[in-house]
């Protein structure tokens, strides 16, 4: 930089600059007398009022460089002892001065001027300084006398100067690890001046000077709103701003920026015109993450909702069809019929599994998790799984989890295996193979890293691959997203995939998806590997049931068809029953008389007394009083009641026979041991 003929900082007066001390020291006023024997004591006499009125440091040497004159900035700088130093060498005087400040002097001494915007020095006290400085001729009549030496310290400034660079890098990097950037378009010469992280940003290696190289970078489906968001900016009767988010056509990963900034017009056209714009470059995928995240968060409340509608009245009716096939199944048939049955029986469980998956998916059941071995679980499940598949499709099952053990609901298992076979029988058009394969995998923080919510650990795996289409890579991306579907809207709710990955996130653990179009899917299920002795299934043999001896047993149900078969059940099972519609109904009978040794309620009742205050009710007249509750949808009313009522069994509806007989034979004996 040059020396400036500004204002000096901090002093509040005007400084001239280096050509202009110069001059001064060169005016009439300060010109030595040219008389012969007039020498450096003289030269000095007349300079001192000149340099006195000098407020920056400035010395002036003769032409044999002997010192002359000193402002008194000068001599605070480089030592007071110089104010009587007239007539001594410039190099004695001033070792410390910069070298090549020495040498400039022969070129002032032959009339030209010399400068230096930064240079190196020492103090006198041996410490560092930054000095600008001019050596400039000293003239009289057209001869030079001397030189002048002008010294400006900027240690401070440069100082300032390489905090603020240093400060302007740590933005720039600040920036681009937030993914902004800036830009000023001018729209008359179609040019573009950004920041560096733009590039980076856009994922180009020009960023775009046009508006249509901009409509080229957005994904097809945003073009229309890019262009509508541009017309209403350059409007001059709108609000001349512009906010945008829309996808990148050719990034490697889905990502999501913003534009936003302001529009500049030329006022004096009329109407004013569009001239240029300013803004900022953002990504807002993280964001747009977070906001479909939220959309999906909502989803699920919606099924949420659904899931508590169609729970109970679905799970009576299942209650009623279970009932009525399992009575029949123990009266005497042909061998052909009862296989019927025990298929309508098979089916039945299953549908009850869906239910109950789909009350897990909303939060609105409570998982019951066992321990238990994969490989042994699948092969109880295998018929079933081998029932949904058609003749074309092969359904191979390669066990290799080496009788190792996992810690979850069974039931949820089962029906994120269905979920997976069933979507890949869609898979495949024609024929093909579906296999289901167990093993094991101890995953490091790398491996882990890999996986897209996972974790290190030890794990069993389960994976159902196909021979199908594959996906593609948007496709994949959003499988897991609730009611996302590829398939026809009579046939796929889009909720498959959602289900799975909720009942595996439930235990522990997490899923991979495995794709491309043309090659086939394979999804693996990741669940954590635990140790211990599995914990045997509850029995359903109906040679095990336990029979009652004439208790009874007051029914509290509103749904007759399913009242009906509660009554059946427990008549077959040697209990007497009697029957309420409503909690009313039932203390009325109670408070009648009626010996009643265990009262079975429903919890969702008709009118205001739910089973949970009849309970309440009941117990306050006779404490000791047995109490079996059951519903298809109340486990979180349930969660919320008294310790005490929480310790009361609750059969989630619907329920098998030999289920509902140890429920009762607990509920009159709760000491006695199983059996």
């Amino acid at each position: 930089m040059r020396a400036r003929g500004s204002g000096w900082r901090g002093t509040g007066r005007v400084v001239p600059s280096a050509q202009g001390v110069a001059s001064m020291a060169n005016s009439e006023e300060c010109r030595p007398d040219p008389r012969p024997g007039h020498g450096v004591a003289a030269l000095a006499e007349d300079l001192e009022g000149v340099i006195d009125l000098i407020p920056v440091p400035v010395a002036v040497f003769d032409t044999e460089m002997r010192f002359v004159a000193a402002s008194a900035a000068f001599l605070a700088a480089y030592g007071g002892d110089i104010a009587h130093a007239v007539g001594s060498d410039h190099d004695a005087l001033l070792p410390r001065l910069p070298a090549a400040c020495r040498d400039a002097r022969g070129k002032a001494l032959a009339g030209e001027t010399v400068q230096c915007d930064e240079s190196r020095t020492m103090r006198p006290d041996g410490r560092e300084a930054w000095t600008r400085w001019t050596v400039a001729p000293l003239r009289r009549a057209g001869q030079v006398a001397g030189i002048i030496l002008i010294i400006e310290d900027i240690s401070a400034e440069r100082e300032f100067q390489q905090l603020t660079d240093l400060r302007a890098e740590e933005i720039i990097e600040a920036m681009k690890a937030a993914g902004i950037a800036f830009f000023e378009m001018d729209f008359d010469r179609d040019t573009l001046v950004a920041t560096e992280p733009a590039r980076q940003l856009l994922e180009t290696q020009e960023v775009p000077d046009s508006f249509d190289t901009w409509i080229a970078l957005a994904a097809p489906e945003d073009r229309v709103r890019l262009k509508e968001a541009h017309r209403a900016a350059i409007d001059p009767t709108g609000s001349r701003k512009f906010s945008i988010e829309f996808k990148l056509a050719r990034s490697a990963e889905p990502k999501v920026i913003e534009l936003r900034g302001n529009i500049r017009f030329d006022e004096s056209a009329d109407p004013p015109r569009p001239v240029g714009a300013i803004g900022a470059i953002l990504d807002r995928t993280e964001r747009a993450r977070i906001a479909a995240a939220m959309v999906r968060g909502q989803r699920m409340e919606t099924v949420g909702r659904m899931a508590g509608l169609i729970a109970h009245d679905f799970n009576n009716l299942l209650t009623v069809i279970l009932s009525n096939l399992e009575l029949a199944a123990r009266t005497e048939m042909a061998d052909l019929a009862r296989g019927h049955l025990e298929r309508a029986i098979d089916a039945t469980r299953i549908g009850a599994g869906f239910n109950q998956r789909l009350l897990a998916l909303a939060g609105a059941r409570t998982p019951k998790p066992v321990r238990f071995g994969l490989d042994a679980q699948l092969a109880e499940t295998w018929t079933l799984l081998e029932r949904v598949l058609g003749e074309q499709v092969h359904l191979r099952l390669l066990p290799g989890a080496d009788r190792g053990q996992i810690y979850m609901d069974r039931g949820e298992l089962d029906g994120a295996l269905l979920n997976l076979v069933i979507n890949a029988r869609d898979a495949i058009s024609a024929a093909g193979t579906i296999t289901i394969r167990t093993g094991s995998a101890q995953l490091d923080v790398q491996q882990a890293g890999e996986i897209e919510g996972a974790r290190p650990g030890r794990f069993l795996t389960v994976s159902v691959s196909d021979t199908g289409h594959g996906m593609t890579p948007d496709v994949r991306r959003q499988a897991l997203d609730p009611f996302f579907t590829t398939k026809d809207a009579r046939v796929g709710n889009g909720l498959g995939l959602t289900s799975v990955a909720s009942s595996v996130a439930r235990a522990g653990g997490f899923l991979d998806i495995d794709s491309a179009p043309g090659k086939g899917t394979t999804i693996t299920l990741y669940l954590p590997e635990v140790d211990g002795d599995p914990m045997l299934a509850a029995a359903e043999d109906r040679d095990a049931l336990r029979m009652g001896d004439g208790q009874l047993v007051l029914v509290v149900e509103d749904d007759p068809l399913v009242r009906e078969t509660v009554l059946d059940r427990l008549e077959a099972l040697g209990y007497a029953v009697i029957e309420a519609g409503n909690a009313h109904q039932a203390l009325e009978q109670i408070e009648a008389g009626e010996p009643v040794d265990l009262l079975f309620s429903d919890i969702v009742l008709p009118g205001s007394c739910s089973g949970f205050d009849l309970v309440d009710r009941v117990r306050a007249r006779d404490p000791r009083l047995p109490v079996l509750l059951t519903s298809g949808h109340a486990s979180e009313k349930f969660a919320g009641r008294p310790k005490v009522e929480q310790e009361i069994e609750l059969l989630t509806k619907p329920y098998s026979l030999s289920t509902l007989s140890a429920a009762v034979a607990r509920a009159l004996n709760p000491d006695a041991p199983p059996g």
